[in-house]
């Protein structure tokens, strides 16, 4: 059993944070998307808004995390996120092809 995560901008393969979490991914990322709004910021790195009621999507990549890491995978991706400062919330969504997966409003 595995743990869904959908990643977008710099957590994704080939990106500046993919190091940080591909110790715990299981298989593949394999292409995604999730309804809701993808911005630019000015930091450098995008910003999500998750909607199941947009007409947007959000394009990205969906990672199994090994099911005995997937605590500690979440862990430290919400202190890359920024979670307990408030920059990003970790929620649930549903990807366009009905996966329910964490990732970062």
């Amino acid at each position: 059993m595995s743990t869904n995560l959908f990643v977008y901008g710099t957590l994704m393969a080939a990106q500046d944070r993919w190091p940080a979490l591909k110790a715990f991914v299981a298989g593949s990322p394999r292409d995604a998307e999730v309804p809701g709004r993808l911005y630019r910021t000015p930091y450098g790195w995008p910003a999500a808004v998750f909607d199941p009621d947009l007409d947007h999507l959000v394009p990205g990549v969906l990672v199994a995390l090994e099911r005995t890491m997937a605590e500690k995978a979440l862990d430290a991706i919400d202190t890359i996120e920024g979670v307990s400062s408030g920059l990003f919330q970790r929620v649930i969504v549903t990807s366009k092809s009905g996966d329910r997966c964490w990732t970062y409003h």
